[in-house]
């Protein structure tokens, strides 16, 4: 053969990539140089389901407000900080209750306030104990016990406690997932006063808590327009519920919405009241986004991947995302659990997945 001809075969064949075995360290190491990663090496990439790091945790109100007590005569309110607040931190984490949300319980004590401020990540505020005032845009609310009460993001919002007893209650954030999207800003109210109240008391609640709304209204923003929702009115829609479906051994459940649009009360969480009767187990579930559960009333404990964490009234718990749980309330007495739910961050996009036990 020419040496012509032997050129062309060698270029038919193209260059030799078929290097057998595998690759060496110095090969490796020379692809962390130019900041390059190989992705049969990438774990999870090929995973059949979701790859989870969050662990399931219970936190409880006893441990926790031991700690809360401390904090109450460390911390005064306007000095070292703004806000008397312990946030709940999976296991598996450094930050975060879960991977897109945070929790945890806040202190106000009688006769403090915790001036205003706002923020881009949203928040809710679920009452445990003790009533008191939200402000949230200069429209004051009256928080009791199992009240729901938004902070929609860039809102601002502060609280007050004129009464005789501490406010406490749940916590909720979006913060991890607006931390990992760029997007957290914040602002101090000027002077880090309070705000001035420009609204009559629970007005959003009296413009579209009826289930009707002014004829014409159409909304303005992604989080519903009903900054309260008042837990009496919550307790008698779950007892309604409940005899409308016969009174079903694995109880019932609602979801708050938007009064506009019907759905979740803010673009970035959802928030539920589940009711487990005294003695019975809600059905067995699991799905793609992570849930945060608080004990408003009773006792039980929830299943997660085989695994039980006991709970009483108070006590709430994290449950990673395609874990498998059901909640089982104690004998003797209903057990009513509020959520919130990070999946309006998946079903724009198609990545919420749910399964279910079948129901009989």
């Amino acid at each position: 053969m020419s040496t012509t001809a032997e050129s062309r075969a060698a270029a038919s064949t193209g260059p030799n990539f078929a290097v057998p075995g595998e690759p060496d360290a110095a090969f490796y190491g020379r692809l962390g140089e130019a900041h390059l990663a190989p992705l049969w090496r990438v774990p999870g990439t090929d995973a059949p389901e979701p790859v989870v790091t969050d662990v399931p945790h219970v936190w409880h109100r006893r441990d926790v407000m031991a700690l809360m007590d401390e904090a109450a005569t460390a911390v005064d309110l306007g000095g070292e900080s703004d806000r008397r607040a312990l946030n709940a931190v999976n296991p598996a984490r450094r930050k975060g209750t879960t991977h897109t949300m945070i929790a945890g319980y806040q202190l106000v004590l009688p006769g403090e306030t915790a001036p205003a401020h706002r923020h881009t990540p949203s928040a809710i505020r679920l009452m445990l104990s003790g009533s008191g005032h939200t402000m949230v845009e200069g429209e004051p609310m009256l928080m009791n016990p199992g009240d729901l009460i938004l902070t929609p993001g860039w809102t601002w919002h502060d609280h007050r406690n004129d009464g005789d007893e501490p406010m406490l209650w749940l916590d909720a954030l979006d913060v991890p997932f607006v931390q990992t999207m760029n997007a957290q800003f914040y602002e101090d109210f000027p002077g880090k006063q309070l705000q001035p109240l420009t609204q009559a008391e629970d007005a959003s609640t009296n413009r579209y808590g009826t289930g009707m709304v002014p004829y014409g209204t159409r909304s303005g923003t992604l989080h519903s327009p009903l900054t309260k929702y008042p837990y009496a009115a919550t307790k008698e829609a779950l007892a309604k519920l409940r005899v409308d479906e016969g009174s079903p051994e694995h109880g019932v459940e609602l979801e708050f919405t938007n009064p506009l649009t019907g759905g979740p009360v803010l673009p970035t969480m959802t928030c539920g009241m589940h009711l487990v009767p005294a003695g019975n187990a809600s059905i067995t579930r699991r799905h793609t986004s992570s849930v945060i559960f608080c004990a408003v009333e009773g006792a039980g404990h929830t299943i997660i991947d085989g695994e039980r964490f006991d709970w009483e009234q108070h006590d709430f718990l994290a449950i990673p995302s395609w874990s498998t749980y059901r909640h089982v309330a104690d004998d003797g007495t209903d057990a009513v659990l509020f959520s919130m739910n990070d999946r309006p961050l998946y079903e724009p996009f198609g990545l919420y997945r749910e399964e279910r036990e079948e129901q009989s």
